[in-house]
């Protein structure tokens, strides 16, 4: 297969990964192209699949309004960077602007916004976030971003915090966010970042594999030409590594999930299928020893960040037309 970004040969990087943490049926793999590096899952879900897909498998359906209320909440800026969460990308919006949020899920990133004074709109093709959003007053869009939602409408900032991995046709979309977009307006997004340290240490259970829900994985590179095709100027690319996505990497990383097979970290019921009084002692030695280790997971990450291999990117763009 070829690149879709630069065209360039794929090799086969990893066969027969599967959903390990909501249990979705079927075997997947990871191509990587030769030159830029962006890999891809095959098969990829086709964009008319997404939303049933999401409905029946992830966790939306289970969160309720008043739980969203409680968990919106602004951090001050060291505390978010000692934490490695400030990837979250509408946290960098300004006051009295027009922001549009795209992958808002439950809204607790429209309620945020609105929280730090501007105005908030969102896009989300889970339905499950439209009774949310009814509850809570918020203008969510029920489907994507190409399908050029609030038409009538350009935007200060578009946000995406972990949501361009999930694109069939991430270009496409970039060139969707960039019609949205008032002169001068920027794009502030979030994604994995395929050459994390973490991947690299944790290989086939890395958990932003996160299959068969994220589709691309992004290089420093391949992510500069992909913007450079749609004409966005990349102004800040940098990477982060939030605490808990540490804390849960190791948690998954003594996790023995099979296909078809829910996780115990990733859902809320603490214990899935049949377990055993030895593995609850597990999980409590594991708990108690990720409490000891914050300092060092906090100092490591921060040093993995400034050397540009952290789990996530955090990346500005502006359109500069």
């Amino acid at each position: 297969m070829k690149c879709i970004i630069c065209g360039s040969g794929t090799d086969r990087f990893y066969n027969d990964l599967f959903d390990d943490r909501y249990g979705a049926p079927g075997f997947f793999s990871i191509n990587r192209c030769r030159n830029c590096g962006i890999g891809r899952t095959e098969p990829l879900l086709k964009k008319e699949e997404i939303g049933k897909f999401y409905k029946k498998f992830y966790p939306l359906s289970f969160v309720k309004p008043e739980q969203v209320k409680d968990m919106a909440r602004i951090l001050p800026k060291f505390t978010a960077w000692l934490n490695g969460v400030d990837n979250t990308s509408h946290w960098h919006v300004k006051p009295k602007t027009d922001v549009l949020d795209i992958g808002s899920g439950s809204g607790v990133s429209l309620l945020e916004i609105e929280k730090m004074g501007a105005k908030a709109y969102g896009v989300e093709p889970d339905p499950n976030a439209q009774k949310i959003a009814k509850k809570l007053n918020l203008d969510v869009f029920k489907g994507f971003i190409s399908d050029n939602p609030f038409p009538n409408h350009k935007f200060d900032f578009v946000t995406c915090s972990q949501v361009i991995e999930h694109e069939p046709d991430p270009l496409h979309f970039l060139n969707s966010v960039k019609k949205k977009l008032k002169k001068g307006g920027r794009v502030i997004l979030s994604f994995p970042n395929f050459d994390s340290l973490y991947r690299i240490i944790f290989g086939r259970k890395w958990i932003n594999w996160h299959i068969p829900y994220h589709l691309n994985f992004f290089t420093k590179k391949s992510f500069i030409l992909l913007a450079e095709k749609s004409g966005l100027k990349v102004t800040r690319m940098e990477t982060r590594t939030p605490n808990l996505w540490s804390v849960i990497q190791i948690r998954t990383f003594f996790e023995s999930i099979k296909m078809g097979q829910k996780s115990s970290v990733w859902n809320r019921s603490p214990v899935v299928g049949k377990t055993n009084g030895k593995s609850d002692i597990l999980a409590r030695l594991i708990g108690g020893l990720l409490q000891l280790m914050t300092i060092p997971i906090t100092l490591v990450n921060r040093i993995v960040d400034f050397l540009g291999m952290g789990d996530s990117f955090l990346v500005f763009l502006e359109n500069e037309k």
